[in-house]
């Protein structure tokens, strides 16, 4: 019988030595580019601007030594360490932050209330007292979690030849979203509205996720959802991967469902700010995958 689980020495196996720079990388080069760049436009101060003007330089350096380096090592920690990059490109958006005008919250808003009232969205949420409530906010503080889970899943799963196209689908989506934060400026419902539409029960995630936004969030803007776009892109790599495990891609994409309800319920995101994210996540893996098939 044929194990499900791949043996220590299975993902220890040095694959094919990859090209000199994977798709992956190419998409995350583009984006760490694309920031000095709109900073040029943006006038950016020049602090900020010769960092955001490095991390390319400094990406582009580290990628070319390990494209030459044999050690299997090598090749697993290209594959993990550049997941740290999907926050760094996400706080480097900080940069671009712009005065709050809220023009856009009013009709944002007007939209969520049906959903959680009209709809019954949020008293269904609540039914059952606070463990759902609980789960969502939980989801939601251990988002930045599902990229490496799933990857580890793909390592676990045995094919760790495939970690490439896993990270190619999971910066894609994600960093496409990112680029989108600047040019319409959204604040938080919960910013924006802060007494208004709160969930009936608090509990410590929701004090940990609130203490964490507070003072390590960005304000450029919530739209669309970065949230919402690193959890599906992250679930569509995983599908793309393990087709012959159907269930284990269908789990992380209800892991990304719940994660778009928390943002809504929990009053982190409207619901517009995520269903953007899935329309540009998925068109852009889409893309990725077309231009990259293997």
């Amino acid at each position: 019988m044929i194990s499900v689980l791949a043996t220590p020495r299975e993902v220890l196996r040095p694959i094919k030595k990859p090209k000199a720079l994977r798709a992956c990388e190419k998409v995350a080069l583009a984006y760490f580019l694309y920031l000095p760049c709109l900073g040029l436009i943006r006038h950016l101060s020049t602090g900020p601007l010769l960092f955001l003007a490095s991390i390319p330089a400094v990406l582009w350096v580290v990628w070319q030594a390990q494209s030459r380096s044999t050690s299997r090592w090598s090749e697993i920690a290209r594959d993990w360490w550049p997941l740290s990059l999907i926050l760094v490109g996400y706080w480097a958006m900080g940069w671009f932050a712009t005065s709050p005008r809220q023009i856009l919250e009013g009709e944002l808003v007007r939209m969520d209330r049906v959903l959680l009232y009209r709809g019954h969205l949020q008293a269904l949420i609540e039914a059952a007292g606070p463990f759902f409530p609980g789960t969502l906010e939980t989801i939601y503080l251990l988002l930045y979690a599902i990229p490496p889970v799933c990857l580890g899943i793909l390592y676990a799963c045995g094919e760790r030849s495939q970690a490439p196209r896993f990270l190619l689908l999971a910066f894609a989506g994600t960093f496409a979203t990112y680029a989108l934060l600047p040019y319409v400026p959204v604040i938080s419902p919960r910013v924006a509205f802060p007494s208004a539409d709160l969930p009936r029960y608090n509990g410590i995630a929701r004090g940990i996720n609130t203490s964490l936004l507070d003072h390590l969030d960005i304000s450029t803007s919530v739209l669309p959802s970065g949230h919402v776009a690193s959890a599906l892109s992250s679930a569509l790599g995983l599908v793309s991967v393990l087709p012959r495990r159907p269930i284990v891609g269908r789990c992380a994409l209800v892991l990304a469902g719940l994660v778009y309800l928390a943002t809504i319920y929990c009053r982190y995101h409207y619901a517009v700010d995520g269903l953007i994210s899935i329309v540009v996540a998925s068109a852009v893996s889409r893309v990725a995958l077309r231009a990259s098939p293997t």
